[in-house]
């Protein structure tokens, strides 16, 4: 039976589950390919924990936030003019909205407090600080040649 190797291509399902409650899971999309050994931005910390598995086979990692998200960072709260969001736009506090920058790239972010013309928001990545249980179950596996196992 192969198994996967650094380098290889395979497809995987995961399932993450954050300290705050939230879960997110590949299951209602098809599954996700990624390269064995290779840093994955929706998949932090997974890395090499897929080498010497099988198809059909399933790992559950315990991903520390400086590895996951990253720890939060209070430099990236910040005090920005109430000008700056889209005129009637709700701005309820403790939730996070959608925010368009001044480049057009669009941003979560949090709301902390609104007083006057100014808002006080979070920046950070929405699981910033918050350690998470990654749960994968590897699909298929492609060797280097492109031939699938």
């Amino acid at each position: 039976m192969q198994t996967a190797q650094r380098g290889d291509r395979v497809q995987v399902h995961y399932v993450k589950h954050f300290e705050d409650g939230s879960v997110v899971s590949s299951r209602d999309k098809g599954p996700l390919e990624l390269t064995v050994g290779i840093h994955h931005p929706r998949l932090p910390g997974l890395g090499s924990a897929l080498v010497g598995m099988s198809a059909g086979a399933r790992t559950t990692l315990r991903v520390p936030p400086e590895r996951a998200y990253g720890a939060r960072d209070p430099s990236r709260i910040h005090t920005w003019a109430r000008k700056r969001f889209p005129k009637g736009q709700t701005l309820p506090v403790g939730k996070w909205v959608r925010f368009l920058s001044g480049k057009g790239r669009r941003r979560l972010i949090r709301i902390l407090e609104v007083r006057g013309g100014m808002v006080v928001v979070d920046t950070n990545h929405r699981w910033a600080g918050q350690a998470m249980k990654l749960q994968v179950v590897l699909i298929g596996i492609q060797r280097w040649n492109g031939t699938p196992e």
